[in-house]
C-alpha cells in the first residue's frame, strides 16, 4: 500500500467506508480481491477506496454503466436544482448522496440504501 496524505485528511465516517469499500472487493470474487490487492500495492489507498467504493455502489444500485453512483456526484446543488434527468441518473445519484449526507452517512457508502435504513432504525 502507497503510503496516501489525503487518507489522513477525510473524515472518520468516510474512512469507515472507503475501508469496507475495499473489503466488500476483496470479498466479491478471487478476481475482484486480486484487482484490489494489485491496485492497493501500486496505487494511492485513497484512490482505490475510491474505486471499490464505485464498483460497490454500481453493484448494490444496479447502476446501468452511463449512471453515477453517490460517491460521484461533484454538483450536489446542481444536479438537484437541473432536476430529474431521467434515465441519466444524476438527479437520482444527488438525492440519494444529500440522504446519506443529511443522515450524517458517508458519500463512500459501500450499499447507500442499506446505510440508509440502518440510519433510520437509530434515533438522530
Amino acid at each position: 500500500m502507497l503510503t496516501d496524505p489525503e487518507a489522513t485528511a477525510l473524515s472518520a465516517a468516510d474512512y469507515d467506508a472507503l475501508s469496507r469499500a475495499i473489503e466488500t472487493c476483496r470479498q466479491k470474487d478471487p478476481a475482484a480481491r486480486a484487482q484490489i490487492e494489485r491496485k492497493l500495492a501500486t496505487e494511492l489507498w485513497r484512490e482505490t477506496a475510491e474505486f471499490a467504493a464505485y464498483s460497490c455502489q454500481c453493484d448494490a444500485l444496479h447502476l446501468q454503466p452511463w449512471q453515477d453512483p453517490p460517491c460521484h456526484v461533484d454538483d450536489l446543488v446542481g444536479a438537484i436544482n437541473a432536476g430529474n434527468d431521467g434515465i441519466l441518473g444524476d438527479y437520482a445519484a444527488a438525492k440519494l448522496l444529500q440522504q446519506l449526507l443529511d443522515r450524517g452517512l458517508s458519500r463512500y457508502e459501500p450499499d447507500p440504501v442499506s446505510a440508509l435504513k440502518q440510519a433510520k432504525k437509530r434515533p438522530r
